[in-house]
């Protein structure tokens, strides 16, 4: 009997005690943030590689280098070789959205520029493109006619050399959008030949890799 009762206080014991063990740890537990499982669809990078969903708002990670993502303007491309953002080059323009450079064989260096102008009511995206460029060094403004179609990744870009002197190279390509234009610029120096009549601009070195740049541009 004495043996029946000392069980039954054991099993007691042990409720009660595992009871209080368990009301101690709920009430000191940290509480946990809900997981989230996040969809498994993919983002596609201008380079070809794909980055997935995480973070409790399941959003799309960024393309690592050499990709550049521009979010500001909705648009993506792979950064050519050798060409370094430099953000103290925007200031205050408010048209200039990322600026990148490589250096030249001599001051200053080779530089890649994307800028961003909204199109006014009233205005066409021929009235900015025709407000924005200036002929260099004449300081005259070009026609229309001058600016040339070039098709690079299925778009559809207007393109004008703006200056051939003293060994650099000034393009600007004008891409057209529903609100906005947007202008890729490069500006290539060490242009030794930039006196010839038969020189292929699109041919040059880092005029080739603006080109390259936009046949991996991404408009979002």
């Amino acid at each position: 009997m004495k043996q029946l009762i000392a069980g039954i206080v054991l099993i007691l014991v042990v409720g009660i005690g595992g009871f209080l063990y368990r009301n101690i740890l709920e009430r000191n537990a940290v509480p946990q943030p809900d997981q989230v499982a996040c969809t498994m669809d993919a983002k596609l990078c201008p380079d070809g590689s794909a980055v997935g969903r995480s973070g409790p708002s399941c959003t799309f990670a960024a393309c690592p280098p050499p990709n550049v993502e521009l979010d500001a303007i909705g648009v993506a491309f792979v950064l050519p070789p050798g060409y370094q953002a430099n953000p103290d080059a925007l200031g205050t323009d408010e048209t200039l959205i990322a600026a990148y450079e490589k250096p030249a064989l001599a001051e200053p260096p080779h530089a890649l520029v994307v800028r961003r102008y909204a199109i006014p009511a009233g205005e066409t995206a021929q009235d900015v493109m025709l407000r924005e460029t200036m002929l260099e060094p004449s300081g005259m403004t070009p026609e229309l006619d001058d600016f040339e179609s070039v098709s690079i990744g299925g778009k559809d870009f207007r393109v004008l050399v703006v200056e051939r002197f003293e060994a650099q190279v000034h393009s600007v390509y004008y891409l057209v959008r529903a609100t906005d234009v947007l202008r890729f610029e490069v500006l290539e120096r060490d242009v030794v030949d930039w006196t010839e009549p038969t020189l292929s601009i699109p041919s040059l070195p880092e005029h080739s890799a603006l080109r390259q740049m936009l046949q991996t541009l991404q408009v979002r």
